[in-house]
């Protein structure tokens, strides 16, 4: 009888643990759910050793272009990490780095860059061999500067793109040989995007778009300056205009279908940037930045997006929307969804708000 009322009481000890919310959850890392968004499961092992990525603040998260087993996860923390089996374990292919951003060549995912500090500097590492072995081939003056983004154009993959903390957004047009400014905005570049044009997202000033391979930009987003919404923008959260913007989506089949994240919400273009409307997450007006977006390639009514650390999940191109908590005392930074199985996604987690 002792021995029956031993097992009953580790019974519950075990169940205790695994429902416990104090109980000791990632602080960062990636998470991935299965299941639509169900639930989100940690996926921090590392292949070698006993070491894990779930202290790790995670800046992005891409797959190979030829192959959505393997993922590439960059870290503000740790360098550039790479799993083959769809992140049921990682492995570390760049360290030393700060990494902000990168991109993988479409046509050889072997060619990878990317960008960020390094040590004293801003820069832009490049592999041609997946990872074994990296270059140099971008330097700024400072660590004031770090390059915190780059692009490639996926029709000619020889032309690329970076920007900078303070604002420079310069392109090279021979894979990185050689550079040319192509405009100075005094702004953060949170993004840069290549897809038929050139897209820049700023922390404070908002989206620009250039046609001419970056001789000139166009600003898509001056009527979030103006609340009396007389330029184009419904339904502008909170009746204020937008102080910071954190990522951009656009479509990369019509370039039509926009949306970016923000201090006050997320926001959709439907005409490529010429008229916004807010959508109507389930919380609060203002309570907390929207920050992570992504879209399904195979739906785009399927909208991801995450404010702290939970994710909302749309059917329906942002008309109504699921709420997914994710376990974890950070924030969700990015969000990625398989290009096939929209039912798979994955999660990068930061704690730090003010990257």
């Amino acid at each position: 009888m002792a021995r029956k009322k031993l097992i009953f009481v580790i019974g519950l000890i075990l169940i205790s643990a695994a429902c416990n919310p104090f109980a000791a959850v990632p602080k960062a890392g990636v998470f991935k759910t299965v299941n639509g968004g169900a639930d989100w499961r940690p996926a921090n092992t590392l292949k070698t050793g006993s070491g894990s990525l779930s202290s790790t603040y995670i800046s992005k998260l891409a797959f190979d272009p030829a192959n959505s087993q393997t993922v590439f996860a960059a870290s503000f923390s740790s360098g550039l990490f790479k799993s083959d089996d769809a992140a049921a374990t990682w492995s570390s292919i760049l360290s030393n780095i700060q990494v902000y951003d990168f991109a993988v060549n479409p046509q050889n995912s072997k060619i990878i860059y990317a960008a960020g500090l390094c040590v004293d500097h801003g820069c832009l590492l490049k592999t041609a061999d997946g990872g074994t072995s990296w270059n140099e081939v971008y330097h700024e003056g400072t660590a004031s500067d770090p390059v915190r983004s780059v692009a490639v154009n996926p029709a000619n993959p020889n032309q690329m793109a970076i920007g900078t903390t303070l604002g420079s957004v310069v392109k090279s047009s021979d894979s990185s040989i050689s550079w040319q400014l192509a405009n100075n905005f005094n702004d953060q570049v949170n993004e840069v995007l290549w897809q038929d044009n050139i897209y820049v997202l700023l922390k404070n000033k908002g989206l620009f778009k250039s046609t001419d391979l970056g001789a000139t930009f166009a600003e898509l987003t001056g009527g979030f300056k103006n609340t009396s919404n007389s330029i184009g923008i419904d339904n502008l959260t909170g009746n204020s205009t937008v102080g910071t913007y954190h990522q951009v989506y656009v479509d990369p089949e019509s370039f039509s279908l926009i949306y970016l994240t923000a201090d006050k919400g997320l926001y959709k273009s439907l005409d490529g940037g010429q008229t916004w409307a807010a959508q109507s997450l389930p919380v609060q007006p203002g309570q907390n930045p929207a920050r992570a977006i992504a879209v399904s390639k195979t739906n785009s009514g399927i909208v991801y997006t995450s404010v702290g650390g939970t994710v909302y999940k749309s059917l329906d191109g942002g008309a109504s929307w699921q709420t997914q908590g994710v376990v974890t005392t950070g924030f969700v930074n990015f969000i990625l969804i398989d290009p096939s199985l929209p039912q798979i996604a994955y999660c990068g987690i930061y704690i730090n708000p003010s990257n």
